[in-house]
């Protein structure tokens, strides 16, 4: 039998200064990220250790961080850093990153940009 086990986290929203031109940069902007990962280890689901698992306030912490201290063009590098962030402290075997833009400046009006990494080991 094989197992796995996926931790998601959605809704990250966070105040952020991400876009191709400088007025947006420095507006800035609400900015949404969702993650989802597999641990590389599946002990919790028989421990109930909290020790055992991904510490959910650690990976918001995380993207808390980047987003808010960062300045970025293209939600592609936003996505990549914070992809490269989970990755080194938790070191999953599968990674999902998303950040949306609600309501990006385009010439007629759009729900949100999303842009997704995925990451495997």
């Amino acid at each position: 039998m094989t197992q796995t086990l996926s931790i998601t986290i959605e809704g990250i929203e966070l105040r952020g200064r991400c876009g191709v031109t400088p007025e947006e940069r420095a507006v800035g902007q609400t900015l949404v990220v969702d993650v989802r990962l597999e641990p590389s280890s599946l002990v919790a689901g028989e421990t109930d250790d909290v020790e055992d698992t991904v510490d959910y306030g650690r990976i918001v912490e995380l993207v808390r961080a980047i987003v808010e201290n960062g300045e970025f063009h293209l939600l592609e590098r936003l996505a990549t850093l914070i992809a490269e962030g989970i990755w080194d402290v938790f070191e999953p075997v599968l990674l999902e990153v998303a950040v949306t833009k609600p309501h990006p400046p385009v010439s007629i009006p759009v729900t949100a940009a999303r842009v997704e990494v995925v990451r495997t080991s």
